[in-house]
């Protein structure tokens, strides 16, 4: 089997290796600084999860509150403290994927408010989904983060229902400083069937898997004393293949429309498949440098979410195949879980 890109990914497999080290080891030595006006408002945000986390405790021990707040303050509420509490956002994942859980909308009352009580009862409702969820799963992905709450819009028919949908996985056991894939680092392209050798020892992973731990984030704070949490997260998926029947909600990007116009920037082949493709380490490091360009590089044309422009978090990889009557067609691709998120990035004084 040919692969549309293989000739071009020859050509540039050095001088790719070369720009991710390079790349790599000048943004090892930058240490970014947060401006006072971010760390004020850091710090604002901080206080924010400070007091909820005070009325939950006064509301859980039985003392009686006659506060309330609206469905946006309970909203920003619980994404700032859920993902401050339960977010394992400086673990790295091995294996990740999406999981759902639903909690019931809270009562409001005519003025539109919720009260203190009944906000409580929400956020605890939050933390026992979760903790059941994360007790029955029987892939032992059971480590959560990165939690995308949608409160519901009037008059659907989830409109009683709060939608969580957040990151599961295993915790990864790799260094994760960046290290350019290297001779031997060949992967067949997905579904976890392992090296390209055949080895049956390293079937535990494949080339989106293994894309995965390299684009993984990295810690944004600005010191080592320093400390972050996500809000505001939000899911995007990003295609090299367009076909609206099956990725109408997907964001694709065409060719033409990436700098270099003769290859997909994410891995995507058709042909006849006796066996499965393979990703070999040049093709590894073409893919993870595409994506560096469209979604990691502050210039990038989707480091921004296209509509919130919240700024890019994070990503995992994933490999799909197409189906037409329930039968496979001739292609295979990956495409990008895209994670985007505001961060709460607390510097200590001195």
């Amino acid at each position: 089997m040919k692969k549309s890109f293989k000739l071009a990914a020859l050509f540039v497999a050095a001088a790719i290796s070369v720009a991710v080290v390079s790349c790599q080891k000048d943004k090892e030595t930058e240490e970014p600084v947060a401006s006072q006006s971010q760390n004020s408002e850091s710090k604002a945000l901080l206080n924010r999860i400070y007091a909820f986390q005070e009325l939950r405790d006064n509301v859980n021990s039985g003392a009686k509150s006659g506060e309330s707040m609206t469905l946006e303050e309970l909203r920003d509420n619980i994404d700032l403290t859920f993902n401050f509490e339960h977010s394992q956002h400086a673990i790295p994942f091995d294996y990740a994927t999406l999981d759902t859980f639903y909690v019931r909308m809270p009562q409001v009352d005519a003025n539109g408010n919720v009260s203190a009580a009944d906000a409580i009862t929400t956020y605890n409702a939050f933390e026992t989904s979760l903790e059941h969820l994360l007790a029955n799963v029987e892939d032992n992905s059971n480590l959560a983060k990165n939690f995308s709450i949608k409160f519901p819009e009037t008059g659907t028919k989830s409109e009683d229902a709060i939608q969580v949908v957040f990151t599961r996985g295993i915790e990864s056991d790799r260094n994760t400083i960046y290290m350019p894939f290297e001779q031997g680092d060949d992967y067949i392209w997905g579904h976890m069937l392992g090296r390209c050798d055949q080895d049956p020892t390293g079937r535990l992973t494949d080339a989106a898997n293994e894309l995965t731990r390299e684009i993984h984030h990295k810690s944004p704070a600005a010191r080592y004393d320093a400390f972050y949490s996500p809000y505001g997260i939000e899911y995007v998926k990003f295609t090299p293949y367009y076909d609206p029947y099956y990725h109408e909600d997907y964001i694709y990007i065409e060719k033409e429309k990436y700098p270099f116009g003769n290859v997909y920037w994410l891995f995507c082949v058709g042909g006849d498949f006796e066996e499965e493709p393979c990703m070999y380490h040049y093709e590894l490091n073409w893919a993870f440098n595409n994506f560096y360009d469209t979604h990691i590089d502050p210039n990038g044309m989707y480091h921004y979410h296209p509509k919130t422009g919240v700024p890019y978090y994070d990503c995992h990889i994933e490999c799909f195949e197409l189906y037409k009557f329930e039968a496979k067609r001739d292609l295979r691709a990956h495409y990008a879980d895209v994670i985007y998120a505001n961060i709460i990035n607390i510097v200590p004084e001195n």
